[in-house]
């Protein structure tokens, strides 16, 4: 890596600044107020009754991954192995709401709705990491 980042090696790290701030913050919400997120989310409502224990051990896992990527902002060519694993809870879980409209279980509508967030995140890691990778910094 260059002595001095470049205006690439900057996009890259904002990229998994907004993906780790996002993800952080969803976390702690679904962990500290669990009822009150089940009820933020509209979509969510949905899904059957709440149950406090299962959304704050998904806040945790949301938590996990964003403070991996938030580590990996420090230096995401020395750290491209943190983003790709904070990340990859995050593709998962996208790619099972993809999943989840293609059986019919859930509607496109509902898809769409959750969309930027389910999906949002992975899209950022996954961009900068492509960029890291096209550069010949991975």
């Amino acid at each position: 890596m260059p002595a001095k980042p470049d205006t690439l090696d900057r996009l890259v790290q904002l990229l998994l600044l907004v993906a780790a701030v996002t993800t952080i913050a969803n976390g702690l919400f679904m962990v500290a107020k669990p009822l009150d997120w089940y009820v933020f989310v509209p979509t969510v409502v949905t899904t059957g009754p709440p149950n406090a224990h299962f959304i704050r051990d998904i806040g945790l896992a949301y938590l996990g991954s964003g403070l991996i990527l938030l580590y990996a902002t420090a230096g995401p060519a020395r750290r491209w192995r943190a983003a790709f694993v904070g990340g990859l809870w995050l593709t998962l879980h996208g790619l099972l709401h993809i999943y989840e409209v293609a059986a019919g279980i859930c509607g496109p509508a509902t898809f769409w709705a959750d969309a930027p967030a389910v999906l949002g995140q992975p899209a950022l890691v996954i961009a900068a990491l492509a960029i890291l990778k096209a550069r010949s910094r991975i």
